[in-house]
């Protein structure tokens, strides 16, 4: 996912992203979760009606543990 890239490298274009309905399972999920770890831009994410299981929500969840500036999820 190109996104995936835009958010690792803090663009600062996007400070809001809306995934819903985009069959976002547990590999993008996670690869998402690593770039959100070291994002300073995205303030608003929403990945509602997505395929994320267990695996996939904990590295989210992990990720959200660092991350300072998303504040709506």
């Amino acid at each position: 996912m190109q996104i995936i890239h835009r958010i690792a490298n803090n663009d600062p274009s996007l400070t809001e992203l809306d995934l819903k309905n985009d069959t976002i399972g547990n590999a993008e999920a996670e690869a998402l979760a690593k770039a959100l770890k070291t994002n300073q831009t995205l303030t608003t994410l929403d990945l509602s009606c997505n395929k994320i299981g267990h695996k996939g929500a904990t590295a989210i969840a992990t990720a959200l543990k660092t991350n300072q500036t998303l504040t709506s999820l």
